[in-house]
C-alpha cells in the first residue's frame, strides 16, 4: 500500500465529506488543546471552586458565618483592579531599571513587555469619588463607618481572605491527587538520514503520542489504601518517504497497580495530606470568623488582633510537602509546642476610634481648664482694678493681688502649651487611624460620635456660651483699664486719703460709649441662656431622677459584690477596706433636692439679667449724654467709677458666677446620672462558655489532636517495604495499530520487599514527634492556663471599675465642691471690701487642676470599661456582628443563656457537663479559689458508653 493509501485509511478519506469534517474537527479540537483555556477560564474555574469549599466548611460550623466569604473587591475600594485581571498594564518601572529588561548582556529582551500598556498608579483611580465626603470636603467618622471604611479599604482584611482562599485552593490541590487524572497529547517528527551513517538514505514521518504523565495517553488513580493505578496506551506510526515504500505501527495498552501493605500504606498515611488540609481550612474559616470580630475591636478600641489565617501550603508543596526527616514537624502544623495562637491576658488601654473620642473629649475638658483659669485671671485683674481705684491704705495688699494675677496667668499659659500638645497628638493618631483604615493620612477629618457625649459634663452650647461672656469680660476690663489709666492718682489735702481725678473730654466719652456698645451683646447672651441652656439643664436633672433607680440598685449588686469579695479567703480584688459610703444611695437623693432647688433659684436670676443689662446700658448711655452732675475732676472720677467701671463689672461678675453655678448643677446632675452597662459573671462561669464558644479553642483542640495524629503518621516509615504489583497489557499485531490481539497480551504479579535495616533518619524523626506531642499538650494546657488568667483579669478590671467609677464620681463632687467654696470665699471677702487672700489663685488653680483630673479620671474608666467588656464579649466567644461587619451589644450578660449555646461542639464530641465522669465529677468545673479541675480517666469516660 502506498503512503497516500495508508494516510486516506488511518483517517478514513475514503469516507467523503463526513470524512472531511471529521478531519477538520480533529484539526480544531487539536488546535485548541494544543493552545488551552484562557486565563480567564482557569481564574473564574479557581474562584469557583475555592468559594465552594470555604461555603462547604461553613457550612459545618455550629455558627456559619454571618456574611459572604470570597475575595471579590467593592469597586468603591482603593484596592479595587479597574483593568482586566489577566492582562493588567505594567505599572511604571524605575528607568534605569527598565533598560534590563530591554537589554540585557547585549541581548534584547522580551519586546511585549507592556503589551497591555502602561499605568501610572498601583491603586484604584477614583476610590476617592466614593468616600461619603461632607459640602466641604471633610470625612466625617464615627465608630460604624469607621468599620464599614476600614472593611472597604484595609489590606490587612483583604489579605486574610486571599489568605483563606489560597488554603482553599491548598484542599482542591488534595482532594485532586484522590482524583482520576487523564494525560495525552500528540507529537509529530520529520527525520532525515544520510546514505554514510546507515549504507541507505533515510526519510521518515511519524506519529505519536505524548504528554507528561506516565504514558503517551494515560490514566492515573491514587487510592485511599495507599495504591496507585496507571493505564496508558502508548502509539507511534512512522512512515517511510523515500526508497522503499513502508509503514510501521507500534500500540501497547497496558496497566499497572502498586499496593503497599507496610511502609506507605494505609490511610492513616495516604489520607494525611488531604485531612490536614481540610482541617485546616475548617480551622481557618473559624479563624477568619473571629479575625472579622478581632478586626472590628482593634479599629473600634484599638486591641491587637490575636489571630489570623495560616495557610498550610499544598500549591506549590509548601508546609505539606515537609513530612519526613528531622526537624521537619508535621505538615507545617506547629513546632515544637504548637500553635495555639494565644497573645494577650493583660486589660487593654483604650486606642482606636473609641481612643480618638477619649482624646476629643479630653481635649475638650482641657479647653474648659483653660477657659475658667482665664476667667479666674479676669477676676483678680479685676480685683487689681478696683484696688488702684480705691488706693488701699496697705500697698502690700496691692503687691499681693499682682502676685495672684501673675500666679494665675503663670498657669493660664502652662495650660495652654499642654492644649496645643494635646492637639498635636491629637492629629498624631488620627494620621495612624486612617492608615489602619486603609487610607492616606492626608484626608480631612471630623471624628464625630455621640458615644461618649454624656460624659461631656458641661455641654458644648453652655461652655462656648459662658466663653462668650469672658470674652466680654475681658474687653470691657481692658476699657475700665483705659479709664482707669486717665484718672491721675493724687493724695487729698483736706483728708489725706488718696483720691483720682478724671478729666471729662472727648476721649473719657469715647471709652464709655465703647463700653456701652460691648454690652449690648450681653442683652443676647442672657436671652439665650433662658431660652436654650436652661431647658438642656433641666433635661439632664430629668434623666438624673430617671436614672435613680437603677443607681439604687446597681448600688447594691456593688455593695453586695464588694462584700462578697471581703468575706472570701480566694478574693479576686484582694481588696480589704473601701468607704462603704460610695455605695449609699441615700447622698445622691439629697443632692438630687439640692439641686432642685439650686436651679430654681439659678432661674429667677438668669431670667432676671436680660432687663438689667437693658437698664445698665440706658444708665451709662444717659451718663454719656447728661454727664457727670459736676465738674469738679474728683467727682468725674467718683461717678465714672461708680456708674459704669464698678456698675458693669458688678454685674458681668455676677452673671458669670452664675453662669458657672450653672455648669456646675449640669456637671453634677450628668454626673449623678451615668450607669456602667452591667456585667455580672463569674471566672469558672465564663471559662465555660469560653470553652464552647470560642473558634480559636476548638482550633486548639483540633491543632493538639494533629499533632497526636502525627505519631501515627510519621511511624509509617519505621515499618518494612512490603509492595504489591500488578501489571500487564497487549499490543497490536503487524502494522495496523489498531490489531490488538490476545496472543500478544503480558501479565505480572509480584511482591517487593525492602528490610528496615536503615532506619536512623526515621527513628530520630518518630523520636522528635513523641517530644512535640508532649510539647504540645504542655502548649494545650498552657493555652488553657492563659485563658483562664486573661478571663479572670477582664472580669477583674471590670470590678474594680466599678468600685473606681463610684471612687470617681466622689472625686468630681469634691472638685465641684472646691470650686463653689473659692466662689464663696471670693464673694465673702469682696462683700468685705477685701483683697483675694493671699492663696487665692493657688486655691482656684488647685480646684480647677482637680475638677480637669476628676473628670479625665472618670472619662477614663468609662473608657476602660468599655473596652474591656466588648474584650470580654470577644473572649467568651459569644460576640456577633451584623453582616456589614457592626457590633451587636449583647446588653447584660446572662451566664446562664450563654451557657446554653451550641458553640463550636458538634458530631460526636461532648458537651461540658453531659456526660458522665469519673466520680460524678466535672471536668469543666473546677473547685474553689480556680485549682486545677479533676480531669476525665478513659476515653469511655469522655464519649460516653456505646460511642
Amino acid at each position: 500500500m502506498t503512503n497516500r493509501a495508508l494516510f486516506d485509511d488511518f483517517y478514513g478519506r475514503s469516507g467523503g465529506s463526513c470524512g472531511r469534517a471529521a478531519i477538520l474537527t480533529a484539526i480544531v479540537a487539536c488546535v485548541l488543546v494544543m493552545v488551552g483555556c484562557s486565563r480567564a477560564h482557569y481564574r473564574i474555574q479557581a474562584n469557583g471552586e475555592a468559594n465552594a469549599l470555604i461555603a462547604e466548611k461553613a457550612s459545618h460550623v455550629s455558627r456559619p458565618p454571618d456574611t459572604r466569604l470570597n475575595i471579590d473587591l467593592d469597586p468603591r475600594s482603593r484596592m479595587f483592579n479597574p483593568f482586566d485581571p489577566d492582562f493588567q498594564p505594567m505599572p511604571l518601572d524605575d528607568p534605569a531599571s527598565h533598560r534590563y529588561m530591554q537589554c540585557v548582556d547585549g541581548r534584547r529582551g522580551y519586546p511585549l513587555w507592556d503589551g497591555a500598556g502602561l499605568t501610572n498608579t498601583a491603586e484604584n483611580p477614583v476610590w476617592w469619588q466614593y468616600l461619603p465626603l461632607n459640602e466641604n470636603g471633610v470625612l466625617e467618622l464615627n465608630s460604624e463607618n469607621s468599620v464599614r471604611i476600614a472593611m472597604l479599604h484595609s489590606p490587612d482584611y483583604q489579605q486574610q481572605l486571599e489568605s483563606l482562599f489560597l488554603s482553599a485552593l491548598d484542599v482542591s490541590s488534595e482532594r485532586f491527587q484522590f482524583d482520576t487524572q487523564f494525560f495525552g497529547g500528540q507529537r509529530a517528527f520529520f527525520s532525515t538520514t544520510g546514505p554514510g551513517r546507515t549504507g541507505n538514505s533515510s526519510t521518515q514521518l511519524g506519529l505519536g503520542g505524548y504528554s507528561v504523565g506516565p504514558r503517551d495517553f494515560s490514566m492515573q488513580r491514587a487510592f485511599a489504601t495507599g495504591g496507585n493505578l496507571v493505564v496508558g496506551v502508548a502509539n507511534n506510526i512512522v512512515w517511510e518517504l523515500s526508497g522503499p515504500n513502508s509503514q510501521s505501527a507500534v500500540t501497547v495498552l497496558d496497566f499497572a497497580m502498586l499496593q503497599p501493605l507496610l511502609r506507605n500504606a494505609g490511610r492513616d498515611r495516604v489520607m494525611e495530606r488531604l485531612t490536614i488540609s481540610e482541617r485546616r481550612l475548617l480551622a481557618n474559616v473559624r479563624s477568619f470568623e473571629r479575625y472579622r470580630r478581632a478586626f472590628y475591636l482593634n479599629i473600634t478600641t484599638g486591641r491587637n488582633i490575636d489571630t489570623s489565617v495560616q495557610r498550610s501550603g499544598g500549591v506549590f508543596g509548601v508546609g505539606l510537602g515537609g513530612f519526613t526527616g528531622l526537624g521537619s514537624g508535621f505538615g507545617g502544623v506547629g513546632g515544637g509546642g504548637g500553635n495555639f495562637g494565644f497573645s494577650g491576658g493583660g486589660v487593654p488601654d483604650a486606642g482606636g476610634f473609641i481612643g480618638l473620642l477619649q482624646d476629643q473629649l479630653q481635649i475638650r475638658n482641657l479647653e474648659e481648664n483653660v477657659a475658667r483659669l482665664g476667667e479666674n485671671l479676669l477676676v483678680l485683674e479685676n480685683t487689681l482694678v478696683e484696688l488702684l481705684t480705691t488706693i488701699p491704705e496697705d500697698p502690700e495688699e496691692i503687691i499681693r493681688q499682682r502676685l495672684q494675677v501673675s500666679q494665675s496667668r503663670s498657669s493660664l499659659l502652662s495650660a495652654q502649651s499642654a492644649l496645643v500638645t494635646r492637639r498635636v497628638g491629637y492629629q498624631n493618631s488620627i494620621d495612624t487611624f486612617l492608615t489602619n483604615l486603609g487610607l492616606p493620612p492626608y484626608i480631612c477629618v471630623e471624628i464625630k460620635d455621640p458615644a461618649l457625649n454624656r460624659f461631656e459634663l458641661i455641654d458644648r452650647e453652655l461652655r462656648m456660651r459662658r466663653e462668650e461672656l469672658i470674652a466680654v469680660r475681658t474687653h470691657i476690663g481692658r476699657l475700665n483699664v483705659a479709664l482707669l489709666d486717665r484718672a491721675e492718682r493724687q493724695i487729698d489735702p483736706a483728708t489725706g486719703l488718696p483720691t483720682s481725678r478724671l478729666v471729662w473730654d472727648d476721649e473719657t466719652k469715647s471709652l464709655v460709649e465703647q463700653l456701652q456698645q460691648s454690652l449690648v451683646p450681653v442683652s443676647q447672651f442672657s436671652h439665650s441662656l433662658v431660652e436654650e441652656d436652661l431647658p438642656r439643664v433641666r433635661q439632664d436633672l430629668a434623666t438624673f431622677k430617671e436614672q435613680l433607680p437603677e443607681r439604687r440598685r446597681q448600688a447594691e449588686s456593688l455593695l453586695a459584690l464588694y462584700r462578697e469579695e471581703q468575706n472570701n479567703i480566694c478574693s479576686l480584688l484582694g481588696i480589704e477596706a473601701v468607704d462603704e459610703s460610695i455605695f449609699d444611695i441615700e447622698p445622691v437623693l439629697e443632692a438630687g433636692q439640692e439641686l432642685d432647688e439650686n436651679f430654681v433659684e439659678l432661674s429667677a436670676r438668669l431670667e432676671a439679667y436680660q432687663p438689667q443689662v437693658d437698664a445698665l446700658i440706658e444708665s451709662i448711655a444717659e451718663f454719656r449724654a447728661v454727664g457727670p452732675n459736676s465738674s469738679d475732676n474728683a467727682e468725674v472720677a467718683q461717678q465714672v467709677r461708680n456708674r459704669v467701671i464698678l456698675s458693669s463689672q458688678n454685674l458681668l461678675a455676677q452673671l458669670g458666677d452664675d453662669v458657672l453655678s450653672l455648669q456646675l448643677v449640669q456637671a453634677r446632675a450628668r454626673v449623678e446620672s451615668l450607669v456602667l452597662p452591667e456585667v455580672e459573671i463569674d471566672p469558672g462561669e465564663a471559662l465555660e462558655i469560653a470553652r464552647v464558644n470560642r473558634r480559636d479553642w476548638a482550633n486548639a483542640r483540633a491543632s493538639l489532636v494533629d499533632k497526636y495524629r502525627s505519631i501515627e503518621f510519621i511511624a509509617d516509615n519505621l515499618e518494612s517495604t512490603l509492595d504489591v504489583t500488578f501489571a500487564g497489557g497487549v499490543q497490536n499485531d503487524g502494522n495496523n495499530p489498531f490489531a490488538l490481539k490476545s496472543n500478544t497480551t503480558a501479565l505480572r504479579v509480584g511482591l517487593q520487599w525492602d528490610a528496615p535495616i536503615t532506619r536512623l533518619q526515621e527513628r530520630n524523626t518518630y523520636r522528635q514527634s513523641l517530644i512535640e506531642y508532649e510539647q504540645s499538650k504542655r502548649a494545650y494546657y498552657g493555652y488553657e492556663d492563659n485563658i483562664w488568667r486573661l478571663l479572670r483579669s477582664t472580669i477583674r478590671q471590670l470590678r474594680a471599675n466599678r468600685i473606681n467609677f463610684e471612687l470617681g464620681r466622689q472625686a468630681v463632687r469634691i472638685a465641684a465642691s472646691q470650686l463653689e467654696l473659692n466662689e464663696d470665699i471670693r464673694e465673702f471677702r469682696d462683700a468685705r471690701g477685701l483683697s483675694s487672700g493671699p492663696t487665692a489663685a493657688r486655691d482656684t488653680i488647685t480646684a480647677l487642676s482637680a475638677l480637669l483630673d476628676s473628670q479625665n479620671g472618670l472619662l477614663n474608666l468609662y473608657v476602660n470599661f468599655e473596652v474591656v467588656r466588648r474584650g470580654l464579649d470577644l473572649d467568651l466567644g459569644t460576640m456577633e456582628l451584623t453582616p456589614d461587619g457592626m457590633w451587636i451589644d449583647p446588653g447584660p450578660i446572662d451566664p446562664a443563656a450563654l451557657l446554653g449555646l451550641v458553640g463550636t461542639m458538634e458530631g460526636g464530641m461532648i458537651e461540658c457537663g453531659q456526660a458522665p465522669f469519673i466520680d460524678g465529677e466535672n471536668p469543666c468545673t473546677p473547685p474553689a479559689c480556680g485549682n486545677m479541675p479533676l480531669r476525665p480517666q478513659s476515653t469511655e469516660a469522655i464519649y460516653g458508653r456505646g460511642i
